[in-house]
């Protein structure tokens, strides 16, 4: 079994004639035939290929070992200048060592069996302010890897911080981008088979966002559900936090919000202090019960008379904090719920009213944009699907002489339904060109990311000879 080392570069396709807002991109490519045995070639590590080991560890070496290779003004301007060029056009010797000893040890991790970023415990205690010195490097060993890329994002998505996973689907994207365009070159093995074993989803977003969860978490701590707060520790709970999420929405962009005045608006209204105790107190009283049984405490014990002791005790502002954290807690599961859904079956739920995105709520800047994330997440799915596609129309085209389906049920291979849909790939055939449409999300269809366009080019070829796998060439192993 072959892993392929993906060539070190990318080539963007040259745009084709299609309809305004698409992602197009043409793909010349020859009939072929599957492998035998089947899994010959794999885009991830085996277990008989792995080692032991920490993969995160070595990937952080690669920067100990050549600093120059990834940070110089010369080492970026080859690399970009590497990058423009087409594969048939790259210098093959020249770039047989490239990266040195640096990228061997990224090859290395991408077969290290573990991934522990070691993060937890900061990302556990430190809260929004966590800092990640790792992600901006990663981000480099990305740019300049864009070898076993797969695995490298797949790691990524093992880190409990959302930047993490997002830069995971970024190096994804870009591993894809060089499988497109070796899959047009001359003698290309059929991937079909390779690229169906791939694991879905490639790149986890849970981790990342119980991270991001558990660092609002600790962020949230000091507010006290337990024992009346002193106007002194709320003063010094809010003003973190009001300095935290400023800076947040200032490095976004967005406009300035004062957690300050909102906090003293709801105090003022005696009317949402009644009501918001009336919801600790009732909310108290369930937990409290849940605990006993839990315990499994055989006598009775009047829980919420305890607790409504306490929030009667407690002053008007840490009521309404504690009420609105309540709050954010409720519409964060909301949204991180949707994460086991495909992004069809979410944009049913949004669609239908049933799931609150937005609200004025104290602590709704810092809800996960969960739908958001987990369409960037299903665009890797559609790209995926869509080259599957690709490969199955080589499959059909090398047992047909040269000609391709006149529909994708025609295709004896079984085909990905387009994870924004959740229905089948829009196909047209126009003589040896066809033509495959992704869907666009609700919402975002006026955004050309989301309007994926494949035109698939079968070239002319001895397709007798593609009829059976071309000789096993000789490629790197990663």
């Amino acid at each position: 079994m072959t892993c392929f080392f993906l060539v070190v570069t990318i080539l963007v396709a040259p745009p084709v004639d299609s309809r305004a807002g698409e992602t197009a991109a043409r793909l010349n490519v020859q009939p072929m035939a599957a492998p035998k045995p089947a899994l010959k070639y794999v885009l991830l590590p085996e277990v008989r290929e792995m080692n032991p080991g920490n993969a995160a560890q070595w990937y952080v070496r690669c920067f100990q070992e050549q600093r120059n290779f990834f940070f110089s003004k010369q080492a970026n301007a080859d690399r970009a200048r590497y990058r423009a060029l087409p594969l048939a056009e790259l210098p093959v010797e020249k770039l047989r060592q490239y990266g040195g000893f640096a990228l061997t040890q990224a090859d290395w991790a991408a077969r290290l069996d573990t991934v522990d970023w070691e993060v937890l415990q900061r990302v556990q205690t430190e809260g929004l302010d966590v800092l990640l010195p790792e992600l901006g490097p990663l981000e480099v060993l990305a740019t300049a890897l864009q070898v076993r890329l797969f695995a490298l994002a797949r790691h990524l998505g093992d880190y409990p911080a959302e930047a993490a996973n997002l830069i995971g689907l970024s190096a994804a994207h870009l591993t894809l981008d060089t499988l497109e365009e070796m899959v047009q070159q001359p003698g290309c093995p059929n991937l079909y088979w390779a690229v169906t074993d791939l694991p879905c989803p490639l790149v986890d977003l849970r981790k990342g966002l119980q991270g991001q969860r558990a660092m609002v978490a600790a962020e949230l701590r000091p507010l006290r559900d337990d024992t009346p707060m002193t106007e002194a520790e709320m003063e010094k709970f809010v003003s973190r936090l009001s300095g935290t999420l400023g800076f947040a929405r200032e490095q976004a962009g967005q406009s300035f919000r004062s957690l300050r005045s909102l906090l003293r608006a709801r105090v003022k209204d005696p009317e949402r202090v009644r009501a918001a105790r009336r919801r600790l107190i009732e909310a108290g009283a369930t937990e409290d019960l849940v605990a006993l049984v839990q315990a499994v405490l055989l006598h009775y014990w009047d829980g919420s008379k305890v607790y409504a002791d306490q929030v009667l005790r407690f002053p008007p502002a840490q009521v309404i904090l504690l009420d609105e954290k309540r709050a954010y807690e409720i519409r964060r599961d909301e949204g991180m719920k949707l994460l086991g859904l495909a992004p069809w079956q979410i944009d049913v739920l949004t669609s239908s009213g049933k799931i609150e995105r937005e609200g004025d709520g104290l602590f709704a800047d810092l809800l996960p944009d969960v739908i958001k994330v987990r369409r960037q997440q299903g665009l890797v799915e559609q790209r995926i699907a869509l080259l599957r596609h690709v490969e199955a129309l080589r499959l059909y085209a090398a047992a047909h002489d040269g000609r391709l389906p006149d529909k994708l049920a025609d295709v004896p291979v079984p085909l990905p339904a387009d994870p924004f849909t959740g229905k089948p790939f829009h196909y047209q055939r126009d003589g040896a060109t066809a033509h495959l449409r992704g869907n666009r999300p609700p919402g975002d269809a006026k955004k050309a990311a989301y309007n994926g366009h494949y035109e698939v080019i079968v070239q002319k070829s001895d397709v007798r000879s593609q009829r059976t796998e071309v000789p096993n060439r000789r490629s790197a192993r990663n």
